[in-house]
């Protein structure tokens, strides 16, 4: 960025796995600072601080939405807006010269043809990526089945379903709430794309969809960009006017050809893969609203991606002091334990002393500089004989950690603090 001043960004709703994907992409970024807003309680309430996190009447069908909205705006300074869900992609598209702050999304023809697949099919029927589809019911013959309907607007297969024959077909599936098309059997692929506010494609980057849950892809891997799903691509982007990041989907017909099944115009939680190999979609398109133009370093090599579902917690306890053990707490199977290595780090931001209490039996000092521990990392470090106890040298409103379960009981009993094995201190993490 030109500016030295760190550019304040509003995710928005900021919950979902793809607003949670734009976090992760952009919180390290130094010139920008991050702001999340939602209208109802989800995982975005613990992702964010109190001061970056507005939980309110956002919902842009509610009466005096624009008025709130700006209003947040403005309170908390904010320079861009990136929405992260289809409908508000489209509100904030046809509101954006009311919205006081930038909006990274495409135009609003575009974020309007991307929410309804009917309008798709429309503009891209004279294509070859364009399935057939069938506007009346006397245009459906026997031969055509199976067939596939689905809702006008929606993701993820939602309201989908095959129909297999001549009986199944009734009036309302021609109705402006559907579409029915030819059933498309073969594999699929989302393609993540980025065009520049010059209308230019910048990046195509097709990947498999091998695992999906809850419309999701858990598994997902790098594919090779061919020349028909370029074309598409490029077809795509000429019929419409992206700004950013935006994607859409395929899949094989009968005779193994790719066709359209949507197209999205924000970004996809999973095109975390391809940001992982450096394309950072968000930060990009923030700098193309700022008339800028970014690069990316592609990583060549083959990339797969699996996903679980992801657990935080808000933690009912305060503590001005951290007593952790060393052998099989600290270190752990021979190496340093990530997650207690991180906490200790955050103890150390966050300006919280932590005692080291170990009965470790050898040259402590020797051995933390073979593990490249460094100790000023501790306020403290306790030496304990075999006859001393730990419960003697824990004070009050402190935590302790340690992964003996006898150890853990007697300092619970006698110093009445909270304690913890070395598996549960992932609670005592921030984002």
């Amino acid at each position: 960025m030109t500016d030295t001043a760190r550019k304040r960004i509003l995710i928005f709703p900021a919950g979902a796995e793809n607003a949670l994907e734009i976090y992760d992409a952009l919180r390290y970024r130094v010139d920008i600072e991050l702001f999340g807003a939602s209208g109802k309680k989800d995982f975005a309430e613990y992702q964010y601080d109190e001061e970056h996190y507005i939980e309110d009447d956002f919902y842009i069908n509610h009466v005096g939405f624009i008025e709130r909205f700006n209003a947040l705006l403005s309170q908390y300074r904010i320079d861009v807006v990136i929405p992260t869900h289809d409908d508000i992609a489209l509100y904030l598209a046809e509101h954006h010269e009311e919205i006081e702050a930038k909006v990274l999304v495409s135009e609003a023809h575009t974020a309007e043809v991307c929410r309804h697949k009917r309008l798709m099919l429309e503009l891209l029927e004279d294509t070859n990526c364009c399935p057939h589809w069938f506007k009346a019911r006397d245009e459906v013959k026997e031969g055509d089945f199976p067939l596939y309907l689905k809702p006008d607007i929606a993701a993820g297969g939602v309201g989908a379903r095959k129909v297999s024959c001549i009986a199944e077909v009734d009036d309302s599936m021609f109705s402006e709430q559907y579409v029915l098309c030819e059933y498309l059997p073969g594999k699929e692929l989302t393609v993540d794309c980025f065009t520049d506010r010059k209308g230019k494609l910048k990046f195509v980057g097709p990947r498999s969809r091998d695992r999906i849950q809850m419309g999701i892809a858990f598994r997902s891997t790098a594919a090779l960009l061919t020349q028909e799903v370029q074309s598409i691509a490029e077809i795509i982007n000429e019929r419409l006017s992206f700004l950013g990041a935006w994607y859409f989907q395929l899949r094989e017909d009968r005779q193994g050809r790719y066709k359209l099944l949507e197209i999205s115009c924000r970004q996809a939680g999973t095109m975390t893969l391809y940001r992982h190999m450096g394309v950072n979609f968000p930060y990009l398109g923030i700098m193309e609203l700022y008339g800028l133009s970014g690069e990316s370093l592609i990583l060549e090599a083959t990339c797969q991606l699996e996903r679980r579902l992801r657990t935080a917690f808000k933690l009912g306890i305060e503590y001005n002091h951290v007593y952790v053990d060393y052998d099989d707490t600290l270190i752990v199977h021979g190496k340093v334990c990530g997650v207690i290595i991180r906490f200790l780090y955050q103890c150390h931001d966050e300006r919280i002393p932590v005692t080291l209490l170990t009965r470790h039996e050898g040259n402590l000092q020797r051995d933390m500089d073979s593990y490249a521990l460094p100790g000023s990392l501790f306020d403290k470090i306790i030496c304990l004989n075999a006859a001393e106890n730990k419960a003697d040298y824990v004070m009050p409103g402190s935590i302790f950690i340690d992964n003996s379960f006898a150890e853990r009981k007697a300092v619970g009993m006698h110093c009445h603090v909270p304690v913890f094995d070395v598996d549960a201190v992932d609670m005592l993490l921030r984002e």
